[in-house]
């Protein structure tokens, strides 16, 4: 319980960052897809530290480490893609709105993933 806590809080900041330069990538007039993905990289930069370092403590510095990390996350990109697309296209979600449930929506995918295959914590 204490390291999924651990991944909420880096998971808020992530989010925090995630959102913050989409809304502003959206403002200044980024198509709202390409937004996700700008936001999305660099919410998964930040992260990628943080649950290396704090959250799974991997101390193991193995390169294997951050490709599974990228892989997990561009799963998870484009289940969070996919998800904005149908709230702002098929529901008619405002994209700023639709992409706050969006980012919500790969929350527990990422974590399982990451868990159980990216930092090996499987038992």
């Amino acid at each position: 319980m204490k390291m999924f806590l651990k991944f909420g809080t880096v998971g808020f900041f992530n989010t925090l960052i995630t959102l913050g330069s989409y809304t502003l990538f959206v403002y200044i007039g980024i198509n709202y897809l390409v937004a996700n993905v700008l936001g999305y990289l660099l919410g998964v930069l930040n992260s990628y530290y943080w649950n290396k370092n704090w959250v799974f403590q991997d101390r193991t510095g193995k390169a294997g480490v951050f490709v599974k990390f990228f892989a997990v996350n561009l799963l998870t990109l484009g289940f969070n893609t996919l998800a904005l697309f149908i709230l702002v296209h098929q529901l008619g979600v405002h994209p700023v709105l639709a992409n706050v449930f969006a980012v919500g929506c790969g929350l527990g995918l990422n974590y399982i993933l990451n868990y159980k295959w990216t930092f090996n914590q499987a038992s």
